[in-house]
């Protein structure tokens, strides 16, 4: 196992790569004077935990380069004992600002100011366990960019249809020797029991204490060979893992498709990603809090890498993204007609309007019509349209 850190009469001694660092329980013990009444105990126990954490670390980047896993082991040693040791020395100089209860009671102190800093050097030790988390996830992420060995196979992995049509074969070949199972339980009914578990390992290729407790459960109830349920379970996920390869397929044979939107929001692009497996909407510039919103009410989640907005490249997703662009649409329709007034004002009166009649030859022909006889032509408006009022309406005054 990679050791980054040894701890030898209170003394511990970090070499991880290009960072060493050594640190005695004497140059820390001072930090714990006024929460204690033995610092040099409680120094020996940080430097135990700064220890562990350390060489816990270098424990799991042995079993990433053990599986296979793509990971440069000095440098992310380096890297993680180098930020891990310096939040432990801040979080040491925060409990050098915090008092015991012990000493804040009887000595009036001022305990608010005490709580805060408290709570300040809670934080500090929570950003240890919170760096310890993010870093093993960053290196596994580096070790197995497309998910660790028997993870699910993820979309956005190169071979993914390859692995997916071994996987089918795979569960094709299990429910074959299942099916395979169930027929000798059938035919080997009445025989002995060792001689029905040697049929089943000939058959089917189980090992012995497999076919053993085919055979004979440990549990009456279990009953022999595979239930109904368990064949039915197998098909249902073969038919399942078909289903991602076909939206793989279909997704690599239509490759990338990318469409600008004018929107509310700016310049959208909407890019259908098929070698990330994502749907991708690229904004020009950081949206505002209610698109944000808008965003992540559709599922979609910002990808740094990317420079975009995107969630899994598929049936769902591209709905996700119509019902986004729906809403940031811009109306582009053409503004409707201007209306007349409800009242056109002619010599000093006004008159409820009754018609707007576009052109002099549409006019002529209403006016000449037996609908147009009871009209009188007001006035032609600026636009040049002819505004008609009924005849038998005088008016009112202005």
């Amino acid at each position: 196992m990679t050791t980054l850190a040894t701890l030898a009469d209170d003394v511990l001694s970090v070499s991880a790569g290009a960072f060493s660092a050594t640190i005695t329980a004497n140059s820390i013990s001072g930090n714990f004077d006024a929460l204690t009444h033995f610092p040099d105990r409680r120094a020996r126990i940080e430097l135990g935990d700064l220890c562990n954490g350390l060489n816990y670390f270098g424990g799991r980047l042995d079993k990433l380069a053990s599986e296979g896993g793509a990971v440069d082991l000095v440098a992310e040693a380096a890297r993680f004992a180098e930020r891990h040791v310096a939040l432990h020395r801040r979080a040491w100089a925060m409990e050098a600002r915090c008092m015991s209860w012990f000493i804040v009671g009887p000595a009036n102190f001022p305990t608010a100011r005490n709580q805060k800093r408290q709570a300040s050097r809670d934080k500090a030790y929570d950003a240890i366990r919170a760096h310890t988390e993010a870093a093993l996830r960053s290196i596994e992420r580096t070790a197995w960019p497309h998910g660790a060995p028997g993870d699910a196979i993820r979309a956005n992995n190169p071979d993914a249809a390859s692995l997916l049509r071994a996987r089918i074969e795979q569960r094709r070949a299990t429910h074959a020797r299942m099916k395979t199972a169930n027929a000798v339980i059938r035919e080997t009914k009445g025989q002995e029991i060792e001689a029905r578990i040697l049929a089943m390992a000939g058959a089917t290729g189980f090992s012995r204490a497999d076919c053993e407790r085919i055979v004979n459960p440990p549990e009456r109830w279990m009953g022999q060979g595979f239930a109904a349920y368990a064949l039915s379970g197998e098909l249902t996920e073969i038919k399942r893992l078909e289903g991602r390869l076909r939206t793989l397929e279909a997704n690599a044979a239509r490759g990338t498709v990318e469409t600008q939107h004018n929107t509310s929001a700016g310049a959208l692009t909407i890019r259908q990603n098929p070698d990330a497996a994502r749907v991708q909407l690229i904004f020009p510039g950081k949206p505002d809090e209610e698109t944000r919103t808008l965003l992540k009410s559709n599922g979609f989640r910002w990808a740094p890498s990317e420079g975009a907005w995107q969630r899994h490249l598929n049936n769902a997703g591209r709905y996700a993204a119509k019902c986004v662009l729906s809403a940031l649409q811009v109306d582009e329709s053409p503004a409707p007609a201007p209306q007349p007034a409800p009242f056109s004002r002619f010599e000093g009166r006004d008159y409820p309007t009754a018609r707007r009649i576009e052109g002099d030859d549409a006019a002529n022909a209403f006016m000449g019509s037996a609908e147009g006889a009871g009209f009188g032509v007001l006035y032609v408006a600026a636009d040049g349209a002819v505004i008609v009022a009924s005849c038998n309406d005088m008016g009112r005054a202005a």
